[in-house]
């Protein structure tokens, strides 16, 4: 493989570029090293490294969403993506587009529902709970957990039912069924 590339650093690039073209969704940082390490095409740190140097060259561009910071390629990173593409192999370029495309909805729903967790001043972790939809938050909860394995928890458990949990309490806010006290008054 190395021989169609000028250098590892040069074919991270490409394939960085190709990957969130082929994706075609706002994607943030993380969700981009999680999809480049389950499919094994970049190690980890050398994804960051090469995250970092395209953004600061202008080839990719991070932007403020409701839930964190997206990348997306600038008009230089499409036309240098439209110059050097050749440079990845068909085979690996549609390869690409398979794990992109057998991704892409996962990675959809973990931008429509998030969750994070961060150390709160007085102790305990701050879990923040989120359903977005066009880029505008639908509903959020924040929680405060006692520990890390307990915010872990309520963060695993919301990203596996999330859908569940917001019908759940649409259909418990918005339900028209009389109140224990109306049935009494009768």
């Amino acid at each position: 493989m190395g021989g169609f590339f000028y250098d590892e650093t040069n074919r991270d690039k490409l394939i960085v570029l190709y990957c969130i073209k082929s994706l075609d969704i706002e994607l943030t940082r993380d969700q981009f090293a999680d999809f480049c390490v389950e499919y094994d095409l970049i190690p980890y740190f050398d994804l960051q490294t090469t995250i970092g140097e395209l953004e600061e060259s202008g080839l990719l561009a991070a932007v403020p969403k409701a839930f964190g910071q997206a990348y997306m390629l600038t008009s230089e990173g499409e036309q240098v993506l439209e110059m050097f593409q050749e440079r990845i192999p068909q085979s690996q370029r549609d390869m690409l587009d398979f794990f992109a495309n057998r991704s892409r909805d996962k990675i959809l729903l973990d931008t429509q529902y998030s969750a994070t967790a961060k150390e709160a001043y007085n102790g305990g972790y701050t879990v923040t709970l989120k359903s977005m939809e066009s880029n505008r938050n639908i509903l959020a909860i924040e929680i405060l957990m006692p520990d890390t394995r307990t915010a872990n928890s309520a963060i695993r458990r919301w990203r596996e039912s999330s859908v569940d949990i917001y019908k759940f309490l649409m259909n418990t806010l918005t339900e028209d069924k009389p109140r224990e006290e109306d049935k009494t008054d009768k």
